[in-house]
């Protein structure tokens, strides 16, 4: 037996052993091959082995030895499974021999895990599933699942939308008590119910945000934009409220429509319909004959819009081919057209995009892809709706808010951007383009530039995300001091937040903001929903693709480059995939300061024109591959 000196000199024997061991905890990362990573909390990325990778899943945090290779490389050997956040998932039911298994439906996440016999059911392979993990690979390497819902075969008519409410957890049930009461605010609302409203949309909008009107003046115009106060019927914290927070946001997936207000709500009693009384957050304001935005007023009031009215007829109206009757339009669309004017001139006016609508069939897939390119009429309302935001702001800025920020370009960024400019723009060289002044000076000299690169797409892919903030920040993006939206209470809870910080101070009282949690919890709801939206499309727009030959060519341009290829996106139909370099013959260089692939004999660049033709395509796994069409 070993003496009490002997057992304590072990024990320091064995700490010294720890301790002299290079250790650290990180996160594991997936591959789209069978081995991954370990990014350690000290930034280091550690090579994780196909067998130790078949003892985690990605996300799970570990504590790893870090060991060196005879080549000097770094190679992790599982230590401790600190926490497993993957719990329950969405996936596909496979058969492989006698064995059942899940997919699982996870960014880089490419094994398969163990289905029991006792949790097959009825189960058939292809089936969506929504399992739960019973067990963690980590002691032994084997993995089960327990089976929660089997979602439905795929053939099943509308099985993308049920299945992707599921896997993004997207809330399907309204709160009982889901009704709204009386006008909180009717005392206090002025009467303009005799200005003649028009609303702008798409044919087939019911939830109808946002009114507008103008008449010209000896100075420019007088512009009403009259928009949706549901807020006056919904009480903070009210279960209906409650439900509109968790929802977030309006998300639109083809066929199918996950409101944030129930449609009684935002198709009815608050939706601007035409000729009905409607209570409105109205922002009043004088537009210059420069564009400049002057003598803003806000007020509570009761509206009745005259006319329902369709972009396409509007903008035929504003060219002479329709008459709608409204006198209004002529001098909204001259208003418009100032607000465009100044914006040019002293802010940023973003690059537009066309649209694509999708005709769905009778098993809600995709038909028929339409390009719609943005007319007069589009943007006279995003003038409009740009105006009043950013009236709200200047409006606000002395009283407590949610605004909308945009940090501009990524510091990491910085020295890319410094390269490009000292190579294409090097009157710029002392361009400060850290603040505001600095970054529209320099876009503004991107639309000036001669330089054979696309400049703005090159710096547009460097730009951080825009984000929510209760301080009033700089939005790069607009090129504005401060910035806000409340023009879609209907469908964004955040701007149904703004619209109480209006009220509140038309009251003189103190809103209520989300605190620092509550904030980083609606901007992930917001998230989540554009990401569910985005991939249901994909899974639409690969079914669609798939039904044509792997001979067929697209015309396409470059949207994104990286070291191992570029994404293009399908002049017609919009639809994205990847081209891998490694499928283009002689290796290619990749240039991180202009994103750009080349060798001696080619080059590729954003924007750029390429024809090509589908290699690989696995729709459930929103994976499509490019090949390059001479």
């Amino acid at each position: 037996m070993l003496d009490k000196n002997a057992l304590q000199q072990l024990s320091q024997l064995k700490t010294q052993i720890v301790e002299s061991k290079d250790q650290g905890d990180g996160e594991v990362r997936g591959s789209q091959r069978r081995f991954g990573f370990v990014r350690l909390d000290d930034g280091r990325d550690v090579f994780l082995a196909p067998d130790d990778m078949q003892r985690v899943f990605p996300g799970d945090r570990v504590r790893i030895n870090v060991l060196t290779d005879d080549k000097g490389k770094f190679k992790a050997e599982l230590e401790k499974l600190l926490d497993s956040p993957l719990d329950c998932f969405t996936g596909r039911y496979v058969v492989r021999g006698q064995g059942h298994f899940i997919e699982p439906d996870l960014p880089r996440f490419n094994k398969l895990l163990f289905i029991p016999p006792s949790q097959r059911k009825k189960c058939s392979e292809g089936d969506f599933l929504y399992c739960q993990v019973a067990q963690h690979p980590f002691k032994d390497g084997k993995s089960q699942v327990k089976v929660l819902e089997n979602i439905g075969s795929p053939d099943n008519p509308g099985i993308e939308g049920k299945y992707t409410q599921r896997k993004f957890k997207l809330p399907k049930d309204w709160p009982k008590d889901s009704s709204i009461g009386d006008d909180l605010n009717a005392a206090n609302r002025s009467d303009l119910r005799d200005i003649p409203f028009v609303t702008i949309d798409s044919a087939e909008t019911r939830d109808i945000d946002d009114a507008l009107w103008a008449q010209a003046n000896d100075s420019g115009w007088t512009l009403y934009i009259a928009v949706a106060d549901p807020g006056a019927f919904i009480a903070p914290g009210s279960p209906l409220d409650r439900a509109a927070l968790q929802r977030a946001n309006t998300v639109y997936l083809p066929g199918f429509t996950q409101t944030m207000l129930p449609n009684p709500v935002s198709q009815g009693s608050c939706s601007l319909v035409a000729n009905e009384d409607r209570a409105a957050i109205v922002c009043r304001v004088q537009v210059g004959k420069d564009g400049a935005i002057s003598d803003i007023q806000f007020s509570e009031a009761m509206i009745q819009s005259r006319a329902k009215l369709s972009y396409h007829d509007v903008n035929a109206d504003l060219h002479g081919d329709m008459d709608l009757g409204q006198t209004c339009l002529k001098d909204l669309y001259a208003a418009s057209l100032a607000l465009r004017q100044y914006r040019s001139e002293h802010h940023i006016v973003m690059p537009e995009q066309a649209d694509f609508h999708f005709q769905l069939n009778e098993q809600r897939r995709i038909e028929s892809i339409t390009k719609i390119e943005r007319n007069d009429a589009h943007r006279l309302v995003e003038e409009c709706m740009l105006a009043a935001n950013r009236s709200a702001a200047l409006w606000l800025a002395d009283s407590p808010a949610l605004y909308v920020s945009h940090a501009g370009l990524r510091e990491d960024r910085y020295d890319n951007v410094r390269a490009v400019i000292a190579k294409e723009i090097p009157n710029l060289a002392d361009c400060q383009f850290e603040s505001l002044s600095g970054y529209k000076t320099l876009i503004q000299a991107c639309e000036h530039s001669e330089s054979a690169l696309p400049l703005r797409s090159i710096f547009a892919r460097m730009l951080q995300p825009g984000e929510l903030s209760v301080e009033a920040k700089p939005h790069f993006g607009l090129g504005l001091e401060c910035y806000t939206t409340f023009t879609s209470p209907l469908r964004k809870y955040s701007d149904l937040l703004v619209q109480r910080c209006i009220r509140a101070k038309l009251n003189n009282t103190t809103p209520t903001l989300p605190n620092e949690a509550e904030l980083a919890a609606l901007q992930d709801a917001i998230r989540n929903g554009r990401q569910a939206s985005k991939q249901m499309e994909q899974w639409l727009q690969y079914q669609y693709l798939a039904r044509n030959t792997t001979d067929t060519v697209y015309e396409a341009r470059i949207a994104h480059v990286n070291g191992g290829g570029f994404t293009v996106e399908l002049l017609d139909t919009g639809i994205s995939g990847f081209v891998e370099a490694r499928t283009i013959p002689e290796k290619l260089s990749f240039d991180a300061d202009t994103l750009r692939l080349f060798n001696d004999k080619q080059s590729f660049q954003l924007e750029q024109l390429v024809r090509v033709k589908t290699s690989e395509l696995d729709d459930f796994q929103r994976k499509l591959m490019f090949l390059l069409v001479a």
